[in-house]
């Protein structure tokens, strides 16, 4: 995931399979690229496979390898399949996800999963404005409540505690990246707006991320901004998910929106995403 010279002519590709359906989709997926190869010309993707994942840890006790971190960081780029599997799990009970340990590792703070419906793809919506469904939902993956993973604490065996981080700096970087995303939109015909999802109205993290958002939005004039809480904004995906062109949130709630999107769209195997940094991705 390194960022590459415009004058190379080969990159490499870690490709890491994992478990499930991932195994399936991704010699398919590597199969498309090299097509493109062929069709395009100019360039050569070379494909190194890794194992990592559940079924990973399950054979040999680790999830992701040093080696196989080290592969990802030298690579110019990562075809990602999937990974988790219900039944394993840490001794914690929580299920087996590099993937995560990947985003902290490498700083990928964007999820970047664009929503777009495709001529001939069956949708759950009456609506015929289905058709007209294009817009991006961009998860801030670094902190939030994820930040918890492996260091919640159940306290004798009578309560459970999890943190959730939202701070100044992940906000600020995951905003500027969705208001220059909505740029480019807005170049191509877009509405050019970006809306902040949370829950302010509750949690004080939550209103200093929409605190710093605000702050961040003032620097593109160019582009509108509006702010909605999440239990609206689920409700107002069904309703008209139409309207809306670059949507940004925090780390859980993108998790969840992000599934619900594709939902709309033909499901998760129509609605890939991409882990983006500053530096990698």
């Amino acid at each position: 995931m390194t960022t590459s010279s415009t004058t190379k002519s080969t990159f490499e590709i870690a490709v890491l399979p994992g478990d499930g359906i991932g195994r399936e989709v991704t010699p398919a997926a590597v199969e498309v690229l090299e097509a493109v190869v062929a069709r395009v010309g100019g360039f050569k993707l070379k494909f190194t496979s890794h194992a990592a994942g559940a079924q990973h840890y399950a054979d040999t006790g680790t999830a992701l390898s040093d080696e196989v971190m080290k592969a990802v960081g030298t690579a110019d780029a990562v075809l990602f399949g999937a990974m988790g599997m219900p039944h394993i799990r840490y001794p914690d009970g929580t299920e087996i996800a590099p993937q995560l340990d990947l985003r902290v590792a490498y700083e990928l703070y964007a999820g970047v999963r664009p929503i777009r419906s495709m001529p001939g793809l069956p949708t759950p919506l009456a609506s015929p404005r289905a058709a007209d469904i294009d817009f991006v939902l961009i998860r801030e993956q670094t902190e939030g409540l994820f930040y918890a993973r492996g260091r919640g604490e159940v306290l004798d065996d009578r309560e459970a505690r999890d943190t959730m981080l939202i701070t100044r700096k992940g906000m600020t970087r995951v905003s500027d990246f969705a208001f220059r995303l909505a740029e480019r939109r807005k170049a191509r015909g877009k509405t050019g707006r970006v809306t902040w999802i949370d829950k302010a109205n509750v949690f004080t993290s939550m209103a200093f991320a929409r605190k710093v958002f605000q702050e961040r939005a003032a620097l593109f004039p160019d582009i509108q901004n509006d702010c909605a809480y999440v239990d609206a904004m689920a409700l107002n995906l069904i309703r008209h998910p139409w309207a809306f062109d670059v949507m940004v949130t925090e780390n859980m709630f993108g998790d969840i929106l992000s599934d619900l999107a594709a939902g709309l769209v033909g499901g998760m195997g129509m609605a890939p995403s991409g882990d983006i940094g500053d530096k990698h991705g």
